[in-house]
């Protein structure tokens, strides 16, 4: 199973809205894509807030970051 999130930071180091699904494996069941994407937010969320100094946070609010898990 592979999947692509796509997010972004605001300057606090939070999440600018929920990550957005980019990429999943084809032919996966609706019920292990929902669970896949669970975890991935759940363990985004358990990271959050990034603590950034004020020069990254302003370099990367609102860029969007893509991650493959």
């Amino acid at each position: 199973m592979q999947m692509s999130v796509r997010f972004s930071f605001n300057k606090a180091g939070g999440l600018i809205g929920p990550p957005r699904l980019t990429f999943a494996t084809p032919g996966v069941s609706p019920e292990v894509r929902t669970t896949y994407l669970n975890a991935i937010n759940s363990s985004l969320k358990a990271c959050l807030p990034l603590k950034f100094t004020s020069g990254l946070g302003g370099a990367l609010a609102g860029r969007p970051i893509a991650i493959r898990y």
